[in-house]
């Protein structure tokens, strides 16, 4: 008799704690719910940039420039080229100001140093396609230019910068430009 009049005595223990632990969480908790809530649905997002392609051929040189569609937003730009490997394409920034084109080594792409703003074209990046063999139909070859864009995203410090590890996914065009839904 004396062990369950014990036993009840821990248990009773054993539940007054376990209230007590509760109810110390419950103020925190229900500051939680009050403050935040849940939405369901969906909503446009604006990806805020859009860039097309230019490009002009001439003397065997390809000549690439990108242009910002965007009414609003500044992005960064950047290139990759591909070509058969009977082609020997080399690329040069034939803006005449410096360096505005930079390639990398690491990913092989090529980056408009400066932001595009809205309505702007970056400058001229030349592929000139040489190499060719003597009986080589110069109709009949692709240099394929794949472009992307990335909106300008601002560091700590407030300074611009190109974010090229942002993916947008799980997304469908609805129409408008730079309209997504989820």
């Amino acid at each position: 008799m004396r062990k369950i009049g014990q036993l009840k005595g821990v248990l009773a223990l054993a539940a007054a704690a376990l209230l007590l632990t509760g109810l110390a969480g419950f103020q925190d908790a229900a500051a939680y719910f009050t403050t935040y809530v849940s939405a369901g649905g969906s909503e446009i997002v604006r990806m805020g940039s859009q860039t097309e392609l230019i490009e002009d051929v001439t003397n065997m040189t390809k000549h690439i420039s990108i242009l910002n569609t965007s009414q609003t937003n500044d992005c960064y730009v950047r290139v990759k080229i591909f070509h058969g490997s009977q082609l020997d394409v080399t690329c040069s920034d034939a803006s005449g100001r410096g360096n505005l084109w930079h390639f990398s080594r690491e990913d092989g792409y090529w980056y408009y140093e400066p932001m595009v703003g809205p309505g702007a074209a970056t400058e001229i990046l030349d592929a000139k396609i040489g190499g060719l063999p003597p009986d080589f139909d110069r109709d009949s070859f692709n240099v394929v230019v794949i472009q992307e864009c990335t909106p300008v995203v601002y560091d700590e410090a407030g300074n611009p910068t190109a974010d090229w590890n942002t993916v947008y996914s799980d997304y469908r065009e609805t129409g408008g430009e730079g309209d997504f839904r989820e």
